[in-house]
């Protein structure tokens, strides 16, 4: 299996996971409905800031689409339904500012690990 199949498997799967269409995430995210469904298939090439983005709005880490592994390290997920631009704007700043906090908590944990050896 390619990559980029892999990738999209886990793209469609935290999607599906979610309860969110592809409408909704192209009108959270801006990323086109076609080109979500060729991503999700493995029929395009994903470029970084695409993945970075949607990892972001599903509340995952890049790492979680790239590596082979099973588990999310965050998952945050928002319903769309009845919710205006801006409120899918701050939830989407609200679910960066979660994950951003989660990343320095284990950059930190590391580091007192590593200053503790």
């Amino acid at each position: 299996m390619s990559v980029y199949k892999a990738i999209g498997e886990k793209l469609k799967e935290v999607r599906e996971k979610n309860g969110y269409t592809q409408a909704e995430v192209e009108k959270a995210t801006g990323i086109k409905r076609e080109m979500l469904s060729y991503y999700e298939n493995g029929r395009r090439e994903i470029d970084i800031a695409t993945l970075e983005k949607l990892a972001s709005f599903y509340g995952y880490s890049i790492e979680y689409f790239i590596k082979n592994t099973e588990e999310p390290e965050v998952t945050l997920a928002f319903r769309t339904d009845g919710l205006t631009e801006d409120d899918i704007e701050v939830i989407g700043w609200a679910k960066n500012f979660v994950n951003n906090l989660y990343q320095m908590e284990k950059l930190l944990e590391k580091r007192d690990s590593r200053a503790n050896a």
